[in-house]
């Protein structure tokens, strides 16, 4: 009779199989933070958009920023460097709100940047300025 050097295995070796699973798992804790996205941001509309209309300009600074971070204040344009000193001179000359009206694409960095520069200029609180929309009565 001859015997069989090798026996058969009927049993899986598990410990390949926990090493390739803990490895995996330590890879995807490890990425997960970085694939994580945030979801696209649109700027709410309201139906009180419409006091924005009513601000008088004498009595207001209102800066604008357009899709490509483009600044304008009162249909002129400004740069960033010069928002500050644009922020005293309206404070000098009554203007005691102002408002940053800003297109929905624009870079939240841009609108950052200049309410940054309106606080340095001395304007303690800024207004964000909205679309509005019209009340379903």
């Amino acid at each position: 009779m001859i015997k069989t050097r090798y026996k058969q295995f009927s049993r899986i070796n598990v410990t390949n199989l926990v090493d390739v699973t803990l490895v995996l798992l330590v890879i995807f804790m490890l990425s997960s933070p970085v694939i994580q996205r945030s979801a696209d941001v649109r700027p709410p509309t309201s139906d009180q958009g419409m006091i924005i209309s009513q601000l008088d300009p004498g009595e207001t600074l209102v800066v604008e920023i357009d899709a490509y971070g483009n600044i304008s204040a009162g249909g002129q344009a400004v740069l960033i460097e010069n928002l500050a000193s644009l922020a005293v001179a309206a404070i000098e000359s009554g203007r005691k709100d102002a408002f940053v009206r800003a297109d929905r694409d624009v870079r939240y960095e841009s609108v950052s940047h200049a309410l940054t520069e309106l606080r340095r200029g001395g304007y303690e609180h800024v207004g964000l300025i909205q679309e509005s929309v019209e009340r379903d009565e």
